[in-house]
């Protein structure tokens, strides 16, 4: 993507660029803001494919719950220079919720990935305290992942990601709700089950039936189990 690429949605945003001290640079960032009184914010971690021209669209979905966003590109996606690896990752996470938290308390901050952002997004909840983490289509971890289903392919990533979302779980001391589809291609259900032992007992692993892994959206349930999520 351009460095001056013009970012267009059709609900309000502003484009960010969060400083990375240590690394003397800064990551490109969209934050998505609320017209009435917000009950928090959302940190939003993405999934592998295309950048945030793609994934700020869906950020609706919470910004129409009254909370704000604030989503974070990877390095080597989008705008960003760099090398996605686990630990930029994580860099990047940890950046999102210092930003995050000059806004809001901790208790009024969700942390919240989807398929690959289920890696960044676990191992922050295992750092921070926030008020709940939402993970959408996630795996137990890379390598459980390919060796449940071979075909699976994650690039650019190197050296071999590992992030283990099963493991990141078990520090979370705060809500988890896991939503999943049964027909998912890229995480099979079975796979994503594994999970289940990991949750605390009122933690929520929510079944999409007939849900694939790019069109939970689609599903009417899906709207009512983000809204109820988000109360």
């Amino acid at each position: 993507m351009d460095p001056d690429y013009s970012f267009e949605f059709k609900h309000p945003f502003v484009e960010l660029s969060l400083d990375d001290k240590g690394a003397d640079r800064s990551l490109n960032a969209l934050f998505f803001p609320v017209s009435e009184q917000a009950k928090g914010i959302v940190l939003y971690f993405h999934g592998n494919a295309d950048n945030l021209q793609r994934w700020g669209t869906y950020t609706v979905d919470f910004t129409q719950n009254q909370y704000e966003v604030l989503a974070v590109e990877y390095p080597g996606y989008g705008k960003n220079p760099g090398t996605p690896t686990e630990a930029e990752l994580y860099k990047s996470a940890q950046l999102a919720y210092e930003r995050a938290r000059e806004l809001y308390p901790a208790d009024q901050i969700i942390i919240y990935g989807r398929s690959l952002g289920s890696g960044p997004a676990s191992w922050l909840a295992a750092q921070h305290q926030a008020r709940q983490l939402i993970l959408e289509t996630p795996f137990p971890s890379i390598p459980k992942l390919f060796r449940m289903r071979a075909s699976v392919v994650l690039v650019p990533f190197e050296p071999n990601p590992k992030f283990p979302v099963a493991r990141h779980l078990q520090s979370v001391s705060y809500p988890i709700s896991i939503i999943q589809g049964t027909n998912d291609w890229v995480v099979p259900y079975r796979v994503a089950s594994e999970l289940r032992k990991y949750l605390k007992p009122d933690d929520q692993f929510i079944t999409i039936e007939g849900g694939g892994h790019r069109n939970l959206r689609s599903f009417p349930e899906y709207e009512k189990i983000l809204a109820d999520l988000l109360q």
